[in-house]
C-alpha cells in the first residue's frame, strides 16, 4: 500500500480561495488503497518549530508520494517539506489531478 504525504495548508471542509477539502482528498486517496499522511491533523502545536519539522521529515521518509496542495509557497514548512520530499526522489502530485491521471500515478507507487 502507498503512502501518501499531505503537503500545504489544508481546509478540512471546503474548497475555497486555494484551499482544498482534504476530507474528500483523503477518501479519494483511500479509495484508491493509499494510506494518507496529513500533518496539519497531527499534534504538533505542542513542539518546537524544529521538532515539527523533524517530525514531518520522518513521515516524508515514510511516504512513497507527496500531494502538494495549491497553496504550498504560503507555508514555510510547506516548502521545506516539498524540498525534502524532492530530494528523497518522491513522486509529487500538485493539485489539481484527475481521477485518471491519479489512479495512474498510484498504479506506479505499488511497483
Amino acid at each position: 500500500m502507498a503512502t501518501i504525504y499531505i503537503c500545504g495548508v489544508d481546509s478540512p471542509h471546503e474548497e475555497k480561495d486555494g484551499f482544498v477539502d482534504t476530507e474528500k482528498l483523503k477518501a479519494r486517496l483511500k479509495s484508491l488503497k493509499c494510506a494518507v499522511l496529513n500533518p496539519s491533523e497531527m499534534a504538533f502545536s505542542k513542539m518546537s518549530w524544529s521538532d515539527t519539522l523533524n517530525n514531518r521529515v520522518e513521515l516524508l521518509k515514510k511516504s512513497q508520494a507527496v500531494y502538494v496542495l495549491p497553496n504550498w509557497r504560503e507555508s514555510i514548512m510547506a516548502r521545506i517539506e516539498l524540498t525534502v520530499a524532492m530530494d528523497m526522489k518522491l513522486h509529487t502530485f500538485f493539485h489539481p489531478v484527475s481521477n485518471a491521471e491519479l489512479k495512474r500515478l498510484v498504479t506506479t507507487l505499488d511497483g
